[in-house]
């Protein structure tokens, strides 16, 4: 899945406040609709990963994350993707 957004410079002051209205308002719109699609993916992943399951605990266990790019937060985020993913959660 890609997402594209767009970059947006927003600036608190200024003389345009119904043009910052407008593009605060197309942010937040953004944020949502990215949230939304975060939340579909990681319903979707948790699925495919409970399915999984019983071949993943056969296989070794890596030591790095595929999150690793996200910096200290990235193996907390990979712990939580694997607690969502657990058998009997749904």
């Amino acid at each position: 899945m890609s997402v594209q957004t767009e970059s947006f410079a927003v600036h608190a002051t200024g003389s345009s406040g119904e043009a910052d209205t407008a593009m605060l308002d197309r942010l937040e719109q953004e944020i949502l609709d990215l949230d939304a699609l975060i939340l579909e993916a990681v319903q979707r992943r948790s699925e495919l990963a409970r399915s999984l399951a019983p071949a993943v605990a056969a296989a070794p266990s890596e030591t790095s994350s595929q999150f690793d790019d996200l910096g200290p937060d990235g193996s907390a985020f990979d712990r939580l993707l694997m607690r969502l993913a657990a058998p009997g959660r749904q």
